[in-house]
């Protein structure tokens, strides 16, 4: 197999596709505000081809990822959060920070 095609698409995040440029606005006219906290980003993914057969060709997909795809949800309070720590519990769990000054006190 050959390697996948990069494929730049800009200012979107490479998991929702969103805009995370400087000014973007919504279907509604309202500031996205994504380009504060996005980040260089790469995901893998599949062309699909419609034209007699059907085919596909891997892709890698360079970009942003926006605030949103970045977060996790924490274990114990279910909140999303970019801020967070992994605790070696009985059973690991992903704490927030808020939940984590909880189970240090």
């Amino acid at each position: 197999m050959s390697e996948p095609v990069t494929v730049n698409i800009g200012d979107r995040c490479t998991h929702c596709g969103r805009n995370t440029s400087f000014g973007a606005v919504d279907d509604n006219g309202e500031q996205l505000l994504l380009f504060v906290n996005r980040i260089p980003s790469g995901a893998d993914g599949m062309l699909v081809l419609d034209g007699g057969e059907d085919k596909t060709i891997s892709v890698r997909i360079t970009g942003y990822m926006c605030v949103d795809c970045q977060s996790v949800e924490c274990d114990k309070c279910g909140e999303s959060t970019l801020d967070y720590e992994i605790l070696d519990l009985p059973i690991p769990e992903l704490l927030c920070e808020n939940c984590l000054e909880k189970v240090r006190k």
